[in-house]
């Protein structure tokens, strides 16, 4: 059954802005009178007033804005207008202290679905949209914090947060059936009424007011890559909330997001000697090890989507020289006939490989062997099916191999580092899926995204194809098909479901 969502009749005049020049993709959005001339950034991400078949739930803030010294001149007043550094953002305190006492809820909450329009080729943030409202600790988190109006708060720090906060409040609560355990009946299937589609503008804008490769012309869209910029950038504003807290804390870095983990030429030092913090472990067997970690400092995107991986350098007559990464998406290669089940690819992983050309200071070529293992699972699992391989020629090919991929999903004990393996119970390695986004199309430049989503209220599944929403079954969602492959896969820990 297809329920297509009819597109919200929202006469904003920024929805023509991707074809208009620079300045123009300035204009205030919906319910705002455009002006020639933007008076602020900050009119990229607040609305005076919303439409009404686009339903936007305000958070009544306790909070008011600090009231403007009467020594600030108007003039002086004026410019704290628009994107500003977080220590001229009068808000920015009030929402560092939300932050950093907030409690991540990883309860489910069923939300009305809503389609999502395209009037650009804005298919593989819709899809990583759509799986990220259906996270509900990235919901429940955004819904926490205030959603300010630009008159409560004409300048800020934080655009990403703004905008992903106004994107969950796009979406209202609809009631669980008294039985969510019944079976998918016609009944259940008709309460089922998508929400007015919308197209969310002022997310696609991120991209030019944020400065990333991702807005580069030309270049091929990535949902894993869009991912990696929302998590990463989220993940920096908070970092720099964080500051506000403790100012005389220079350690405070300002990324610590995921970073690659095959072998590179910063990693190629001498084994054993440090860099950033650096201590020594008694590992099994009295085996000692020196390990180097970043400060690896948490915001509560950490504490929904970061792992850490341990990555340990094998040398002959040498300690084990094991690093620890930050990971937000674990990155499974799929490249080897071998591997045709994300199991496969999991233990794929942690097999120790022989590394190739690698020398000391002294030029003398060692032979070396490495082993990464998982240190730290993360309450969302977001596995990344890498499928668009890179050759020596310099093109770029996709995967289309099928691999399996379960509903409930264990993280062997052998995937852990020796030192954590008997820390983690079962529960704690057990996830559920709860969505997934696919590729279509056989070219690495081109195709498209769509997302499947697990609905509570539903007791089942979501596909969303841009604005189109219909239900599915579970099996729909892990069967192979021939125009869509699986590339990202969320994962929740089933012990906090």
């Amino acid at each position: 059954m297809e329920l297509h969502t009819v597109e919200s009749t929202d006469s904003d005049p920024a929805k023509a802005e991707r074809a208009s020049p620079p300045a123009e993709a300035l204009a205030s959005v919906a319910g705002t009178t455009p002006v020639s001339q933007p008076k602020s950034w900050a009119s990229l991400f607040h609305d005076s007033k919303s439409s009404s078949s686009s339903p936007v739930a305000s958070v009544e803030t306790k909070y008011s804005l600090p009231a403007t010294s009467p020594l600030v001149s108007e003039k002086q007043a004026e410019i704290k207008e628009g994107l500003v550094p977080v220590s001229e953002d009068p808000v920015a305190i009030k929402i560092a202290e939300l932050l950093e006492n907030v409690t991540l809820i990883h309860k489910p909450v069923s939300l009305q679905p809503r389609g999502l329009i395209n009037k650009g080729n804005w298919c593989y943030i819709n899809a990583t949209l759509q799986a990220l409202v259906a996270c509900p600790p990235m919901y429940h988190l955004m819904k926490f914090i205030p959603l300010y109006s630009k008159v409560q708060r004409p300048c800020t720090s934080t655009p990403m947060i703004d905008s992903f906060v106004r994107l969950m409040n796009e979406f209202t609560n609809m009631p669980v059936p008294p039985k969510p355990r019944q079976a998918l009946g016609d009944k259940i299937v008709r309460d089922i009424r998508p929400g007015a589609a919308f197209e969310p503008t002022y997310i696609y804008r991120l991209l030019t007011v944020i400065k990333s490769s991702l807005s580069e012309k030309g270049r091929q869209e990535d949902a894993e890559e869009y991912l990696g910029f929302i998590l990463n950038g989220l993940h920096e504003e908070m970092l720099n909330l964080k500051k506000l807290l403790s100012p005389n804390n220079d350690k405070l870095p300002i990324s610590n997001g995921p970073k690659s983990y095959s072998v590179n030429e910063e990693e190629q030092e001498e084994p054993g000697e440090g860099s950033e913090d650096e201590w020594e472990q008694v590992g099994p067997r009295n085996k000692t090890s020196v390990t180097r970690q970043a400060d690896f400092v948490q915001t509560p995107i950490t504490g929904i989507f970061g792992g850490h991986i341990r990555s340990v350098v094998y040398q002959q007559s040498s300690k084990e020289s094991a690093t620890l990464q930050p990971f937000f998406t674990l990155q499974l290669d799929i490249q080897s006939d071998k591997i045709r089940t994300v199991q496969d690819a999991l233990e794929s992983l942690v097999a120790r490989e022989s590394v190739q050309g690698y020398t000391t200071k002294t030029k003398q070529e060692v032979e070396i062997s490495r082993r990464v293992t998982l240190e730290k699972l993360p309450p969302v699992l977001v596995l990344h099916l890498k499928r668009f391989v890179y050759e020596k020629t310099g093109g770029c090919q996709k995967l289309i191999k099928n691999i399996e991929y379960p509903v409930d999903l264990e993280i062997s004990k052998e995937l852990l580092s020796p030192g954590v393996k008997n820390k983690n119970f079962k529960c704690h390695r057990t996830y559920r899926l709860f969505a997934v986004v696919y590729h279509h199309g056989s070219s690495a430049t081109g195709g498209h995204y769509t997302t499947d989503v697990f609905q509570i209220g539903l007791n089942g599944w979501l596909r969303i194809d841009d604005q189109m929403v219909k239900v599915i079954n579970q099996y729909q969602v892990v069967k192979p098909a021939a125009d869509r492959t699986a590339y990202l896969l969320y994962y929740r820990r089933v012990d906090l479901l």
